[in-house]
């Protein structure tokens, strides 16, 4: 028997949980290929499991059906938006972090989305709470501002709409500001949180 206390130790994945993890990634990377290529609309799961080198069935185990894997390509790309945004918010820690974060996500409007992330979310919008897990992303994010940031809820607030607002303003494409534009708005709200700092 080792000396390491097995109690602490982190699980290792078996090898049919790291396939079934790859394999749920590449069909992921798949369906937004699809979506690149087709739309939404022209998305179909046989070509989404045809692109991903995978059997129909073998998507049906992982995504039972078109809205599942439509609200799961919502959650990848919220996900990779909160990595993004923990990083950004590691890099200058202290109070309102994550409020700076939340500006420095949008700052230079390089970070939009991609199309297929756009056309995602359109039509996650036409499915039945299509958008609940995201209103729970987005409410974490709301509530990590206003309690873990250490400054003025208000400002706290306002950097989160000024955040939500450019971003959805890039995913969709709906007349984006100029660079100096968007800089002056989150110079102008990093400003504020400097001087409401708690």
């Amino acid at each position: 028997m080792s000396g390491k206390d097995s109690s602490t130790a982190t699980p290792t994945p078996r090898p049919r949980q790291t396939r079934s993890i790859r394999t749920r990634a590449r069909l992921l990377e798949a369906a937004a290929s699809v979506v690149r290529a087709d739309g939404v609309t022209g998305m179909t799961l046989e070509r989404v499991a045809e692109t991903a080198g995978v059997s129909k069935g073998g998507l049906l185990y992982h995504f039972g059906s078109k809205r599942e894997l439509v609200l799961a390509m919502v959650d990848e790309t919220l996900a990779s938006a909160g990595d993004d945004l923990e990083q950004l918010a590691a890099r200058d820690p202290g109070p309102g972090a994550f409020a700076r974060a939340y500006l420095d996500y949008v700052r230079s409007g390089e970070r939009s989305e991609s199309d297929e992330a756009a056309s995602v979310f359109a039509a996650a919008t036409l499915e039945p709470d299509g958008l609940a897990s995201a209103g729970a992303t987005f409410g974490a994010w709301q509530e990590r501002l206003r309690t873990d940031d250490g400054v003025d809820d208000t400002v706290a607030l306002l950097a989160r709409v000024v955040g939500d607002g450019l971003w959805l303003i890039d995913l969709f494409g709906l007349a984006p500001p100029d660079q100096a534009g968007r800089a002056a708005v989150c110079d102008l709200v990093t400003s504020m949180l400097d001087s409401a700092e708690q």
